[in-house]
């Protein structure tokens, strides 16, 4: 008996288990974050609960070349992350029979289909780098970011209602204004209140981050090690185990938010943190200092890159056409993605990544 890989499968899972719990307690802290600022539904699930339940990816993506100087297993864990974002993706709908795509606003059809450029540009630049770098960042790093930047002001146009201009506008504003002024009591205590629960997420959300930021470089090796001791390609072991670890606060979040009925939150939150994972190249880019790291992985991540896209694809043509393509209590294209999902991580598997 391997006496060294049970002891890196024990702390990878100890790991994964921390990474999970403080995941969950980020995503948690920041949702109430923006329902108090009061926020788009939809922004909301795209960019900051994407954002905080992507941030386990970060800290791994990053630890992965700054600690075991691994660019295959940093690239392999954001590409396997959107694949199993994917999957979970169906997983909560059929779980729920099928109502969660079916009742989702069209928006996030930008939204997937920006995370579909945005990995195929990355898996272009796998294949056939450019060669083009602004210090030792990759040009597709820096165009991927400014994409993902774009998408969010895209969104944030899109979702923000229109404000009245002219003399109406004016008015309304002073209208405010002199309300403020007049805050009861109890008006003011209310926002005191308001004010505390506010600082208290925030302390959370800062308590959340520093221990996924402490345990992902411990993630990290014992992922190494698993692949050493096993014989198992780095490649393969950041596109299953390290991507399932870090995709699974992104599950609890999505649960927790269809449990509730913000279908919109749990589809925006998943989708949105594929194309946020895919802006995660860049900062990963910025650590490693060796050239551009779309340049210096292997190619087989290319067909990872492919296999999430087609995931993307799928759940896509789900989302759009699910009300007319719907078989009883079950979306169709739901149960492709997870089918599609294990041929796909069982190719990546044989093909010796």
């Amino acid at each position: 008996m391997n006496t060294d890989l049970i002891f890196y499968l024990v702390v990878f899972g100890a790991m994964s288990a921390i990474i999970i719990g403080a995941g969950v307690l980020l995503a948690k802290s920041g949702d109430r974050i923006a329902d108090i600022t009061g926020l788009g539904g939809l922004l909301i699930g795209m960019v900051l609960v994407a954002a905080a339940t992507s941030l386990p990816e970060i800290a791994v993506a990053v630890s992965a070349v700054v600690t075991e100087d691994s660019p295959n297993l940093a690239i392999g864990n954001l590409f396997g992350s959107n694949m199993a974002n994917m999957a979970l993706l169906a997983i909560v709908d059929i779980a729920w029979r099928g109502k969660v795509w079916q009742r989702v606003g069209s928006g996030h059809a930008r939204t997937a289909a920006v995370g579909i450029a945005l990995t195929a540009i990355a898996v272009l630049a796998v294949l056939r780098p450019i060669q083009l770098a602004i210090g030792w960042v990759g040009i597709e790093s820096i165009i991927i970011f400014v994409g993902f930047v774009s998408l969010i002001a895209w969104t944030h146009r899109s979702s923000t209602p229109a404000v009245p201009t002219g003399e109406v506008s004016h008015e309304q504003v002073s209208a405010e204004q002199a309300e403020h002024e007049h805050l009861s009591g109890a008006e003011a205590t209310s926002r005191r209140a308001i004010l505390h629960s506010i600082r208290w997420d925030l302390a959370k959300f800062g308590v959340a981050a520093l221990i996924i930021l402490l345990s992902a470089p411990i993630l990290v090796d014992a992922a190494g090690g698993i692949a050493r001791e096993a014989a198992i390609g780095e490649s393969f072991v950041g596109a299953s185990f390290l991507a399932f670890s870090t995709s699974l606060p992104e599950l609890a979040t999505a649960v927790a938010a269809v449990r509730i009925g913000a279908f919109d939150l749990a589809v925006g939150s998943l989708l949105g943190s594929n194309a946020f994972n895919m802006a995660i190249i860049f900062i990963v880019d910025l650590f490693y200092v060796d050239g551009p790291i779309l340049a210096a992985v292997d190619p087989i991540q290319a067909f990872v890159g492919v296999s999430a896209i087609l995931l993307m694809a799928i759940v896509l043509a789900g989302i759009i056409h699910g009300a007319k393509t719907r078989m009883s209590r079950l979306e169709p294209g739901a149960g492709m993605t997870v089918v599609v999902y294990f041929i796909l991580m069982y190719m990546i598997f044989t093909a010796g990544a």
